[in-house]
């Protein structure tokens, strides 16, 4: 049934059996069921837009520095349609119907941009402001803002910061596109390729069947807690690199010894990981931790 919901015109019928919900129900939620016919049969008919715009900002995305990949999503109709049940419940007074449906949701077209090393995401932000004009602040989701050693970079950049109780991390933008004369807004979404891996794995055990399951929610946070040690160590690995390489050009000059025992010691890793490196670095400078 899934597959034919993309190109079936919508009744009333079709919404109910979609959305699994009564007339009733609906109108008691102050939802009129004819507002969903009429934006699910028009956003049907702007699919194809919807996807080069996607596209579109999918290679303009790929020219920004320090992305790695790309990937982008155009919502499923009836997704749409349950997300806009679930905003009336968020926001009681507000209609959503065809005439403002596409000035109130943002993520019509979904597009995600993956960087390798955390700090990445503030240059990809900048451009993204740069090509774009933004519907509203940036959105900075971490664990928790109050220990999160980002929290200040967020905030210099303009990013409003939220909690995510179950570990959710990224940086959200929703820009403003107008490749004719009808305006579409767009999220992006910027995080690592840790923090991907964790939110695909996070999403295929937790949905749809173990969204309360308390021992998965331990081990998704254990997992969290290693993606993010995971995300430390390759930016200081990149810091690594470039103290090396500037170490080299500067004539082997400087006390390299020195340098890279600071960088071990701010690694996460055990004692006993960490008198390894310990001993590599006195192998490659002949200078032993003190």
């Amino acid at each position: 049934m899934q597959e034919n919901n993309a190109t079936q015109v919508a009744t009333i019928p079709f919404i109910l059996s979609l959305l699994e919900e009564s007339e009733e129900s609906l109108r008691a939620q102050d939802i009129a069921p004819e507002d969903l016919v009429a934006i699910y049969n028009d956003f049907l008919t702007r699919k194809s837009e919807l996807t080069d715009i996607a596209l579109f900002i999918s290679r303009m995305m790929l020219k920004a520095s320090g992305v790695h990949s790309v990937k982008y999503r155009i919502k499923e109709p009836q997704h749409l349609l349950k997300k806009i049940v679930r905003k009336k419940k968020e926001y009681p007074q507000r209609r959503i119907t065809i005439s403002n449906y596409l000035d109130l949701i943002n993520d019509l077209v979904g597009i995600r941009v993956l960087h390798l090393y955390k700090e990445s995401w503030a240059e990809i932000g900048e451009y993204i402001q740069d090509k774009w004009r933004l519907k509203r602040e940036p959105y900075a989701y971490v664990k928790d803002r109050n220990r999160n050693i980002h929290t200040d970079e967020f905030t210099s950049f303009g990013c409003k910061v939220l909690d995510h109780p179950l570990g959710y991390k990224a940086v959200h933008f929703v820009i403003e596109t107008k490749p004719e004369k009808q305006r579409y807004f767009v999220e992006i979404q910027v995080r690592t390729l840790f923090e991907e891996g964790w939110s695909e794995i996070d999403h295929n055990i937790r949905y749809p069947d173990n969204t309360n399951n308390e021992l998965l929610d331990s081990v998704l946070q254990l997992l969290n807690k290693v993606t993010t040690q995971a995300d430390e160590m390759a930016s200081h690995m990149r810091m690594l690199i470039n103290r090396l390489n500037e170490y080299e050009q500067q004539g082997k000059t400087g006390n390299l010894a020195t340098d890279l025992q600071a960088f071990v010691d701010k690694l996460p890793v055990q004692e006993e990981e960490r008198k390894k490196l310990y001993a590599c670095i006195a192998s490659m400078t002949g200078k032993a931790k003190e």
